[in-house]
């Protein structure tokens, strides 16, 4: 698991996800925290985005393996 919390725009954080391989990246913005929720973009899969609920989190990851 990487993380990376801030420094650049998103579209450079995007591209560093991008970058180093992974899977998924997860936004987790203002509008998130305020719903409790987070955004999910998938990087490698042609599927849509999507929002998850903190609480749903682990069943969506679960769900994803």
């Amino acid at each position: 698991m990487i993380t990376h919390c801030g420094g650049g725009s998103l579209k450079s954080q995007m591209k560093k996800a991008d970058k180093s391989g992974a899977d998924i990246a997860f936004i987790l913005a203002e509008d998130e925290l305020e719903n409790k929720q987070l955004t999910v973009k998938y990087l490698r899969k042609k599927k849509q985005q999507t929002t998850v609920g903190f609480d749903e989190l682990i069943t969506f990851l679960s769900e994803e393996n």
